[in-house]
């Protein structure tokens, strides 16, 4: 299906904001690129200003990311409980991959837009953390509120950026430790037994 003027215009901003940033991008650059003629003001039948395309593109990507947190692995860890964690763990490494485009918006605009990059760090992190715990402490077995799942799923959530962002910046894992061998290890540590209280 052809996408539409508005959907080519978001695409555009969203690759040029990612290269050059909010400041280093006119909307005449975003028309080009968009196949539109720069100039011709055919941005704006679609959007107020550059802040606006700027917000609308912060809402689709959060909302596609959105998409594909509905999608992981849910339900009990029955057999090997490690296994199935780390499953679980790799799905989130592509998760992070999935919404590198919101990420590096993030990054690169965070100063820009506070309002914005607040409320996706409410809707991605916090209640992604507050989400997972849950499932954490339905679907692992022997994780209870005392083992504080919230604290556990910020450490996990800690360690899967330090690791996707070790891949994104020096182009390979750190000490080349593939993601199945990292997601396996986090698993161990998150599954391991705990001493009874």
């Amino acid at each position: 299906m052809p996408s539409t003027t508005r959907e080519r215009i978001l695409d555009a901003a969203l690759e040029l904001i990612q290269q050059r940033g909010f400041g280093g991008t006119a909307v005449t650059d975003i028309e080009e690129r968009a196949g539109l003629s720069p100039g011709s003001g055919s941005f704006y039948r679609h959007f107020r200003s550059k802040e606006h395309v700027f917000g609308e593109l912060f809402e689709r990507e959060l909302e596609r990311a959105q998409q594909h947190r509905r999608a992981f692995e849910r339900g009990p860890l029955t057999g090997d409980s490690q296994d199935a964690l780390a499953r679980r763990l790799l799905q989130q490494l592509d998760y992070m991959a999935r919404i590198r485009p919101l990420i590096t918006l993030l990054a690169r605009e965070h100063g820009r837009f506070p309002e914005l990059t607040g409320r996706i760090g409410d809707a991605l992190l916090d209640r992604g953390i507050a989400e997972e715990a849950d499932h954490l402490r339905r679907d692992l077995p022997g994780v209870s509120d005392d083992d504080d799942p919230h604290a556990l799923l910020a450490v996990m959530v800690s360690a899967l950026t330090g690791y996707h962002l070790s891949r994104e910046f020096f182009g390979r894992p750190p000490a080349d430790v593939d993601p199945a061998r990292f997601a396996a290890a986090l698993a161990r540590l998150i599954a391991a037994p705990r001493p009874p209280s």
